[in-house]
């Protein structure tokens, strides 16, 4: 009976407590940056910039997701994906769960890269060649003066940019990941704060 009772009192506190921890953990201690035009709408709220993602559906089911867009002139520069391709293929478990997709300029450029069609968290977008520069562009607004197309660009749940990261080096990936972890963790403390929310009658 004491068991049960037990029991029932962690089950009760349980949310209260993990709620506590979050809290008080790394998540609330680090703040992303926010890339593009702000707009302030009141004293304390600010209008962020949004990518238009639209352009690809399937990317509508990606909480969070990371996208690179791959042009025509580094097809054959491999070494711009060199720290994607050293956690895909002996790190394979640390980037698993991240969504990263390539889009690239055409067909051309998708057949030198169709290796990493293998992994399953990998997604390809075949963009017009036309219209490629327009799209990417809209991924890049007020982005810093040295960051071009071969960087993985970071896209949260609101759809606005919370960081660049250049994909030749190991230690930008890392820190993509830990970025990533971040947002997700901060992304499942405000849904189980509105799912625990106590609504008045």
């Amino acid at each position: 009976m004491k068991n049960k009772k037990w029991i029932v009192l962690l089950i009760i506190a349980f949310p209260s407590l993990f709620w506590l921890i979050l809290e008080t953990s790394t998540i609330n201690s680090k703040k992303l940056p926010h890339y593009g035009t702000k707009k302030v709408i009141a004293p304390n709220d600010t209008l962020f910039y949004k990518v238009n993602d639209t352009f690809d559906t399937a990317l509508a089911k990606f909480p969070l997701y990371a996208i690179m867009f791959v042009g025509e002139k580094y097809r054959s520069d491999v070494y711009r994906m060199a720290g994607l391709w050293e956690y895909l293929n002996y790190k394979k478990e640390k980037v698993v769960h991240i969504p990263f997709v390539l889009a690239v300029e055409n067909t051309e450029v998708y057949e030198d890269l169709k290796k990493l069609d293998e992994h399953e968290n990998v997604h390809f977008f075949i963009w017009n060649k036309t219209n490629f520069d327009s799209l990417a562009k809209t991924f890049f607004v007020e982005k810093p003066i040295y960051i071009d197309y071969s960087f993985f660009v970071l896209v949260d749940v609101q759809r606005n940019i919370r960081g660049f990261y250049d994909a030749r080096y190991v230690a930008e990936l890392k820190r993509l990941i830990e970025e990533y972890q971040h947002l997700r963790l901060k992304e499942e403390k405000q849904k189980m704060i509105k799912d625990n929310e106590i609504k008045s009658n």
